[in-house]
């Protein structure tokens, strides 16, 4: 079942799927494989710019949790996180996203729900330097506890 995404991207629901963007080609492969993008050489005189785009979902069992980056390592890039409920009683969440390689998570201020099933919290985006490593999903069931998706890469 397709969703939308923050910037226009549309997503289909998939078990760990990870999707890699690069101008005007994307990519959408299982976790397991390698998905990759390259920008083709253009004349000298057309300027070109390549963003990355890579994404991943993670099934939590009542819901499904993704999380995306948009852009490389060493530039400002914007981290989205979104969770769309498919099951189970009434709850209220807050959405966030961890480095891998430290610090602490980062949480956003905004509590969604109730979220029953059918209903989501759309992408909580977070406009950030992008260091090297990979970045997981973050969501706070309150009254509950903190449960993690499955982390992505910044792209290189």
């Amino acid at each position: 079942m397709p969703i939308a995404l923050h910037g226009g991207h549309v997503r289909t629901l998939a078990k760990a799927c990870t999707t890699i963007a690069a101008g005007a080609l994307l990519v959408t492969a299982p976790a397991t494989a390698t998905a990759s993008a390259q920008a083709t050489t253009a004349p000298s005189s057309v300027k070109t710019s390549v963003k990355a785009y890579v994404q991943r979902c993670t099934d939590l069992g009542n819901g499904t949790l993704c999380i995306d980056v948009n852009g490389r390592v060493g530039a400002q890039g914007v981290i989205g996180v979104g969770y769309w409920k498919r099951a189970g009683d009434s709850v209220h969440v807050r959405l966030g996203w961890q480095n891998t390689t430290g610090g602490g998570a980062n949480f956003s201020r905004n509590v969604h729900g109730p979220l029953v099933p059918g209903t989501d919290t759309g992408t909580e985006t977070w406009r950030t330097y992008l260091a090297a490593g990979c970045v997981y999903p973050l969501i706070e069931v309150v009254g509950q506890g903190t449960l993690k998706g499955k982390e992505v890469c910044v792209p290189a």
